[in-house]
């Protein structure tokens, strides 16, 4: 009778054993993707207005005529999925001759991210649907985009932007201009 007792003893040991390996390993593995999400991934911990106004990224994407000022955003992408996120909160203008409109969104009623891939080469420009920005400056994005090979390829050479997409009747020149940065990049 013992026999059959430390049989059974053994076994249930050995399944704990078993049992603890295999979650284990689940474990690791599951760390180890999240690890190779994150490596895909580009994110800029603020967005900061443009200072230099006229200023041009990548040798295509000209700035605002003005400056800008923001109080807080940031952004990432996903260069495996294109999945593209910002949010920026204070995109306000920051000089104006007559002062009317310091500290307003002016006539800016939408904004839009764009990543400026491959920047010192040959860019190329990816841009998400466009947002509203609100009176106060506040826009946020969630979703995704078709990312070029060189994306990917040199994401150390990705600029984000946020640049305008809409205005108020009279001012569509502005359309296309940029007016704030993803600052603060990782990796």
């Amino acid at each position: 009778m013992e026999d059959i007792s430390v049989n059974v003893t053994k076994n249930i040991c050995t399944l704990k054993v078993i049992t603890f390996v295999a979650l284990s390993s689940l474990f690791i593995l599951a760390c180890d993707d999240t690890s190779a999400q994150t490596d895909n991934k580009v994110m800029w911990q603020r967005i900061v207005g443009i200072i230099e106004p006229g200023g041009t990224v990548g040798e295509i994407v000209d700035g605002t005529p003005a400056p800008w000022t923001v109080s807080n955003g940031s952004a990432e992408v996903n260069l495996a999925n294109g999945i593209v996120k910002f949010q920026v909160r204070g995109l306000v203008i920051a000089a104006d001759p007559s002062f009317a409109n310091i500290g307003t969104t002016t006539v800016i009623t939408m904004v839009r991210g764009t990543l400026v891939c491959n920047e010192t080469d040959d860019p190329e420009l990816v841009d998400t649907e466009a947002v509203p920005l609100s009176a106060q400056g506040d826009a946020d994005f969630d979703g995704s985009v078709v990312l070029p090979e060189s994306c990917a390829d040199e994401p150390e050479d990705t600029v984000f932007l946020i640049r305008i997409a809409s205005v108020s009747e009279g001012f569509e020149f502005l359309i296309g201009l940029w007016n704030a940065f993803g600052a603060v990049r990782i990796p």
